[in-house]
């Protein structure tokens, strides 16, 4: 209701605008010059604009998204805010430069980046809800496909500026181009590790150290797309304040993830060694058998080394016994008992005791 009573009354302000040039000039090229003369107008035709611009983007919310989620909205809120926001400070810079044209190059790398926070969020829900239909996977990957080519060629378009005409305003969309390029493309492997988890029969367990690596790969390459443009708008301009929020949360992610995957490796170089086997005796002095992590019963799988397996029994074949090892219950130093799969999986997230 509310776009349609601003929709409504945009359109007549522009059609009196447009109109009264016409009246007050006896042609069409004549009454163009009148309206680029006054700031009133264009203000008004900017405006203008921007519905159109909104208009187009609610007809594409609706072939590849559909009604939103109530998450999705309030992300769009937060993240529009911030956007806007190093927008401004980015205008400290390049204030000279400050026209028309930086308006409309701004409201397009906006209206890109929220396409691009919708499809991150649909990618990630795609966790929550496995049975998406075959309408869900082709919206997105046209999406997906339209965000890369359309990310490429504007990131090309704003280097090759740079490069014939010099430092000028197109070094910073080239730079959020080329962010975006990064983060269409995150998104689009975390879309292809949950398609291929959706598609396999058993729970896909190494799926979180792939997302881990993939999440790594991408704030790299945040990192030094932000630190080549941070160097190059200090060399030419001045300090950009814009992005040191920016350059600070990619480089605290980056070590973060760096620390996270040496300790894992570290937790998980040698678990077989590192945490024994639980014994009949440990579960004894247990209240509760059930592993915390899964919820389920834990018991004490029989070892096969030393030949001193249950003679009653055969010996399990190649599967059986990784299923056995995947099963056996392992002690921490702490005392407590886990599964050694689910011991596993957890320490890809977090690097001490899920007790704790």
């Amino acid at each position: 209701m509310r776009l349609a009573v601003y929709g409504g009354v945009s359109s007549l302000l522009a059609l009196g605008v447009i109109l009264n040039a016409m009246h007050q000039r006896s042609n069409f090229y004549a009454a163009c010059v009148y309206l680029s003369k006054s700031s009133a107008c264009i203000m008004i035709l900017l405006n203008m604009g921007l519905l159109l611009a909104i208009c187009f983007g609610k007809t594409l919310q609706a072939i590849f998204f559909g009604t939103l989620r109530a998450i999705e909205v309030e992300h769009l809120y937060e993240r529009s805010w911030y956007a806007v926001t190093e927008t401004c400070l980015a205008m400290t810079i390049f204030r000279q430069e400050f026209n028309l044209q930086f308006v409309i190059v701004f409201t397009t790398l906006l209206f890109l980046k929220i396409f691009h926070w919708l499809c991150q969020d649909r990618v990630e829900f795609m966790e929550q809800s496995p049975s998406n239909r075959v309408t869900f996977h082709v919206r997105m990957v046209n999406l997906m496909a339209l965000l890369f080519i359309i990310d490429c060629v504007l990131a090309q378009h704003a280097i090759n500026i740079t490069l014939t005409k010099g430092p000028n305003m197109m070094v910073m969309f080239g730079f959020e181009y080329t962010i975006l390029i990064c983060t269409i493309l995150s998104t689009i492997g975390k879309y292809i590790l949950n398609v291929i988890d959706m598609r396999s029969e058993e729970p896909w367990e190494g799926k979180s150290m792939y997302v881990f690596y993939l999440d790594l790969l991408t704030d790299f390459l945040k990192l030094i797309t932000y630190l080549v443009f941070f160097f190059f708008i200090c060399y030419y301009y001045q300090l950009p304040l814009h992005i040191i929020r920016d350059v600070y949360v990619t480089f605290r992610s980056f070590i973060q993830k760096c620390r996270d995957l040496y300790r894992y490796r570290r937790a998980t170089r040698n678990m077989n060694e590192l945490y024994p086997n639980a014994t009949a005796e440990d579960f004894a002095r247990m209240n509760d058998s059930t592993c915390i992590i899964c919820r389920e019963e834990m018991q004490v799988t029989p070892t096969t080394e030393n030949g001193n397996d249950n003679d009653n029994h055969p010996p399990p074949n190649q599967q059986q016994q990784q299923q056995q090892n995947m099963d056996q219950p392992k002690k921490l130093p702490c005392g407590h008992i886990f599964h050694f799969h689910c011991l596993r999986s957890w320490l890809e997230r977090q690097q001490s005791c899920p007790t704790w």
